[in-house]
């Protein structure tokens, strides 16, 4: 083995241990002497920080060297890890904006399925298709998980829709508000419109109780014939 040799592999052993003070010595002495062996130590020096109280001063390295090194060093004492077979990237600052628009744009699509996963949209709970002669039934369901002695349900027409009632005050208005009570579990309040003429109608409830605004939108599109209805129940909401 020459001398340069076991310098070599003396610099590659301090990668996993401290040397000995014999060994240290001999670093130190043959690269007094040794300008390729200088520079190892010189960048060893640099790369681990182990070996700095053995370069000499007027010690330089090439440009490039101690990563060269440190990969013989590395290889050599068996510990590289796996990513140091990695590829080094390096970006320019065009390529570093546009990742930064990618992860913008990934964090806003993650931002709209947690919106809307946030903020359901509306149910639809109900769908059929009657006759323009005979009046529409229509059902307001609201779950109550305990009794509740006061609750007002106000519902609201749109111009072409009409109370079906045998009172002639209500069958004029163009709202409505129901009063009563709840009883614990489903409660059902019962209504009966009339289309008026051909067109795309709405009809809007409330209901507030528990801290809750309940609401339902009900859709009617007439051909003059036949009436098309969808009842949709909305997210509620504090109040």
């Amino acid at each position: 083995m020459s001398v340069c040799d076991k310098t070599t592999r003396l610099i590659a052993a301090a990668m996993g241990r401290d040397l000995e003070p014999n060994e240290a010595r001999f670093l130190k002495e043959h690269a007094a002497g040794c300008a390729a062996c200088r520079e190892h130590l010189a960048a060893a020096g640099a790369v681990t920080g182990m070996l700095k109280g053995l370069v000499p001063a007027e010690a330089d390295t090439p440009l490039g060297f101690g990563d060269r090194l440190r990969d013989r060093l590395l290889d050599r004492s068996g510990r590289r890890n796996w990513y140091g077979y990695l590829p080094t990237i390096r970006f320019r600052p065009m390529e570093l904006g546009l990742l930064a628009g990618l992860l913008l744009c990934a964090l806003a699509t993650v931002g709209f399925f947690y919106f809307n996963e946030e903020h359901p949209q509306p149910l639809l709970l109900t769908s059929k298709e009657v006759s323009t002669e005979t009046p529409l039934s229509i059902d307001l369901e609201y779950l109550a998980v305990h009794p509740i002695r006061e609750v007002a349900v106000t519902i609201e027409l749109d111009a072409g829709v009409k109370f079906h009632s045998d009172y002639a005050e209500v069958a004029a208005a163009r709202s409505h508000t129901w009063t009563g009570k709840f009883t614990e579990g489903m409660n059902s309040i019962p209504f009966m419109v009339t289309v008026e003429k051909p067109g795309t109608w709405q009809i809007r409830t409330r209901a507030d109780f528990g801290g809750w605004r309940h609401e339902h939108l009900i859709t009617l599109t007439s051909t003059g014939k036949m009436v098309t209805m969808a009842q949709y129940q909305l997210p509620k909401h504090r109040i």
